[in-house]
């Protein structure tokens, strides 16, 4: 051996080899390198990974969700009593609290079917039935027999027994899902004798490849009188890196199991209590909690691993190269045979195609390693909004502008599906609204997030923008004006005829708001800006007598007058949605068609219809155009991660609404595009016309007084409505209006004013 000691004439034999040492050297690395490897990268790692995902997707949505069902029942259960004690279930039945908790209830149970563990079908199932059965024996007992008192205490006791029966009852049911859960989680945090195994070998034969690749070092610098070998010195610190980087990542994740686990326990243990204000409070902060508690990725493709695992191996590589370079050197007239490996890779490329193949193999494999990094530096933003069909296509389209990925939920049941994922912890990122009065609630029970950072220094126009007080926790993304009427090209009619008008009261879980525009208008044309704040934020000297005295029962009085001409077309109004039979944006379209429809900005269809002031048309009038009644659609933060922010940071910005601007039934509350498109825009005639109006600084513009309201007071509002068209289709005039508005006054007389709604901005000032 060149370099070694030379043995000299007589002197014994001393041991192995050289050569042949660091040939079992080497192949003591590789299979020691290569069973720590597969052990983690085929067994280790993927099954810790597994477990972590099935707590995080499964266990513990379905934890939260049953936790966030047995709540909402709870509370609608106490909202209803409540509504036969104070003396309301006249006017709005179980309540509006009751009503939107049931319909979270049945909601978090159609979630809680996809996440629930094998077994638990039966329970879900009877669970549903049990939610149906209670939600109508305490309809009955808050409608059809709130006059019978015995018939009442019936389905009083009829609703109990179904909630709280003992094995039977729904809350007993939902019990039995919530422990199956838990004990899940207990048992998925449980590593395991196989799991605990395989990391324990793993680490043990990554740690004897580190020390015999140590003593492939001293063995070199002993026997051939070198000091270093740097290249196997990098191996012997590559399986170190494999062995305990892994091993550090296993610990974090079985902490984060065990904190995982332990807080699902809690929320059961807070759920599980029958003492419903006591512990609602704690309820929502537990499952806070769980959802903010990060448990690491160690998907196979995850960074941490897919680092590790690249400069482990070219270490590992970098080993083996220092041992071959340092045989072949040595013993040139003996090099380690390696004609196996250089015959299957000329078998493998022997031919052009088979070249490619390899070569598409290579980079498949390298895109499988790439792609999830790229998608996970790109989180995904979930936004729940109210916009379906070209609406959705034009926020994806901004989104995707944007490089931003959404996932996107519209739905017309949005109230009812974001208090079903509040309630379960798990809130979208952004939810878009129209009510800023639920906001206001939402922000008072401390779930949304200050925008201040977003929305400093942007120019938008009043009352779409928030009044500055304070934190900001919502921002327009899109403006509408309401007091219009579309007037059609090709119908012709008299104002004062409701066959004239499209009237149609119905919508998707909102029936009757379609009324409560046309009395807001009256309201706002007849009595002024400053009433008509104080009746939206129920405030001002006159709030305890707001819908019974004064210009709002004036104003419903010249409605109900104004229905009542026409009996037939107040029935027809009644049953009809005001999209018409397709759910499309052009009620006007439909046969007979309409001269008229009091509607916003956003009902503009393709029939060519303008838009006039609706003041003069309107019952009672002609009135002059006081104000303008606009509405928008609000964007609040419910979780605060970067890429939520900056997927709102494009909807607010100046390029983001411009992409609103004149794309149809979208318009912008930003005042630079306001200006820009008013003036010379490439827009129609419809958009010039609504600019215009919006930039009349001496009108003062007046948020749709519903979507400021109180959330009860708002549906009460809207119940009003249907009973008031009800009355004059039955008798050719509104019935009782006394008895409907005082139900209406009743309901917000016993609201709960925690929303502190009172400061919220109404109405723009007008600057003549």
């Amino acid at each position: 051996m060149r370099g070694g000691r030379e043995q000299r004439p007589g002197e014994a034999r001393r041991g192995v080899s050289t050569r042949r040492l660091l040939l079992r050297h080497l192949w003591a690395f590789l299979g020691c390198a290569a069973v720590g490897v597969s052990l983690l990268t085929a067994v280790a790692v993927p099954q810790l990974d597994a477990q972590v995902r099935e707590l995080r997707d499964d266990v513990a949505p379905s934890v939260r969700g049953s936790a966030a069902v047995r709540l909402a029942v709870l509370r609608a259960d106490e909202a209803a009593r409540h509504s036969i004690e104070r003396g309301v279930a006249g006017t709005v039945g179980a309540g509006e609290t009751a009503q939107s908790q049931l319909a979270a209830a049945d909601q978090g149970l159609t979630q809680l079917a996809d996440h629930v563990g094998s077994g638990m079908d039966q329970d879900i199932s009877a669970a549903n039935g049990l939610l149906e059965a209670y939600s109508n024996a305490i309809t009955l007992a808050t409608v059809k027999y709130q006059a019978d008192g015995e018939m009442q205490k019936e389905k009083l006791a009829e609703a109990h027994d179904l909630l709280k029966g003992p094995d039977t009852g729904l809350l007993d049911r939902l019990d039995k899902v919530a422990r199956a859960e838990q004990r899940r989680a207990g048992e998925l945090s449980d590593q395991g004798a196989l799991l605990t195994a395989s990391w324990v070998v793993a680490a043990a034969a990554l740690a004897a490849a580190a020390t015999v690749a140590g003593l492939a070092c001293r063995a070199i610098s002993r026997r051939c009188g070198r000091l270093l070998a740097p290249w196997i010195l990098a191996g012997a610190a590559a399986p170190m890196a494999l062995a305990t980087v892994p091993a550090f990542l296993a610990w974090r994740t079985a902490q984060s199991l065990n904190t995982a686990r332990d807080h699902l326990s809690g929320i059961l243990d807070i759920a599980l209590t029958d003492s419903l204000p006591a512990t609602a409070g704690d309820l929502t902060a537990a499952q806070q909690q769980v959802a903010a508690t990060g448990l690491p990725d160690l998907s196979a493709f995850g960074w941490w691993n897919g680092a590790y695992v690249v400069v482990g191996l070219a270490g590992i590589c970098a080993a083996v190269a220092g041992l071959v370079a340092r045989l072949t050197t040595d013993y040139p007239e003996r090099p380690v045979d390696w004609s196996w490996a250089r015959g299957s890779w000329n078998r493998a490329t022997r031919t052009k195609g088979r070249r490619w193949i390899a070569a598409a193999a290579a980079l498949a494999v390298l895109a499988a390693i790439a792609t999830p990094q790229l998608l996970e530096r790109d989180p995904v933003v979930t936004v729940l909004g109210p916009w379906t069909g070209k609406e959705e296509d034009r926020f994806r389209g901004l989104m995707e502008a944007a490089g931003i990925r959404v996932s996107y939920q519209g739905t017309p049941a949005q109230r009812e599906v974001l208090l079903s994922r509040v309630q379960a912890g798990d809130p979208p990122d952004i939810a878009i609204m129209p009510g800023i009065g639920e906001l206001a609630q939402y922000r008072a029970e401390k779930h949304l997030k200050p925008l201040d950072d977003l929305v400093k220094d942007l120019r938008y126009a009043g009352p779409w923008r928030p009044d500055g007080k304070g934190h900001t926790y919502w921002w327009p993304v899109n403006a509408n004006l309401k007091s219009i009427v579309w007037q059609s090209r090709d119908a012709v009619g008299r104002p004062g005829a409701p066959s004239s008008w499209c009237l149609g009261m119905g919508e998707d879980g909102a029936a009757g708001w379609p009324g409560t525009d046309w009395i807001e208008d009256i309201v706002l044309q007849r009595a002024g800006p400053d009433v008509y704040a104080d009746w939206a934020r129920g405030t001002g000297k006159n709030a305890s007598a707001v819908w019974t005295k004064g210009p709002v029962r004036e104003a419903w009085q010249q409605w109900a007058q104004f229905l009542g001409t026409d009996r037939e077309r107040a029935e027809q109004a009644l049953i009809t949605d005001w999209r018409g039979p397709d759910n499309g944006t052009a009620f006007r379209e439909t046969t007979p068609r309409c001269a008229f429809e009091h509607q916003g900005s956003f009902a503009q269809g393709d029939d060519g219809a303008r838009l006039t002031d609706a003041a003069p048309l309107l019952p009672g009038g002609p009135y002059r155009t006081r104000a303008y009644e606009v509405s928008g659609d609000f964007a609040a933060l419910f979780n605060d991660r970067e890429p939520a922010r900056k997927a709102l940071r494009a909807l607010f910005s100046e390029d983001g609404q411009k992409r609103w601007a004149g794309q149809g039934t979208m318009y912008s509350a930003m005042l630079p595009v306001m200006t820009e498109i008013a003036d010379h825009g490439e827009v129609d005639s419809t958009a010039h016309a609504i600019y215009g109006r919006f930039l009349q600084t001496e009108v003062p513009r007046c948020l749709d007084a519903s979507d400021v309201m109180r959330p009860a007071v708002r549906d009460a509002f809207h119940e009003a409505v249907l009973r008031t068209v009800a009355a004059v289709a039955r008798d050719g005039k509104s019935a009782n209006l006394g008895a409907i508005l005082g139900g209406v006054q009743k309901v917000q007389k016993v609201t709960d004013q925690d929303e502190d709604i009172e400061e919220l901005r109404v109405c723009s000032e007008s600057r003549a």
